[in-house]
């Protein structure tokens, strides 16, 4: 959980930057919530990387203030959070449906993030495969 919020409170920058540009603190860019869970169907398939094209890259920082836990992120997770990272239904949809309600006192952060799981059934299942893989193998760096 602790990494669950410290990975949307990183995010809470980059729901109000264009997607062009980078977050102040050069981390993740997002736009505004798109209006239906309708991503590219091969968004995923973008964050995989050849076997021979060399190491994977994270698309934008998953930490933009903690370079080890970035360091680990992209190691162990990087083809799940791109996974995320690549499709709107992810970044911009889910994402930025749960900072709101993280932002918002009066939603009820359950109900509200069952809202937004409903609203982007895709983008929250590779958020939570994105999340997990940090959790499971980043821990103890991105504490």
């Amino acid at each position: 959980m602790t990494i669950l919020l410290a990975f949307l409170a990183a995010l809470s920058l980059a729901a109000c930057s264009s997607p062009d540009s980078p977050a102040p603190d050069g981390g993740m860019g997002g736009a505004g919530l798109p209006a239906d869970d309708a991503g590219p169907a091969d968004a995923g398939a973008d964050a995989e990387v050849d076997a021979d094209a060399g190491p994977c890259a994270l698309v934008r920082p998953y930490s933009t203030k903690d370079a080890i836990c970035n360091a680990c992120a992209e190691a162990s997770c990087c083809a799940e959070i791109n996974g995320c990272l690549v499709d709107p239904a992810c970044d911009d949809g889910y994402v930025n449906c749960a900072i709101a309600c993280s932002l918002d006192p009066d939603a009820g952060q359950d109900p509200c993030l069952a809202d937004c799981a409903a609203q982007y059934p895709g983008g929250q299942a590779e958020y939570d495969t994105a999340i997990g893989c940090a959790d499971a193998k980043c821990a103890v760096e991105c504490q």
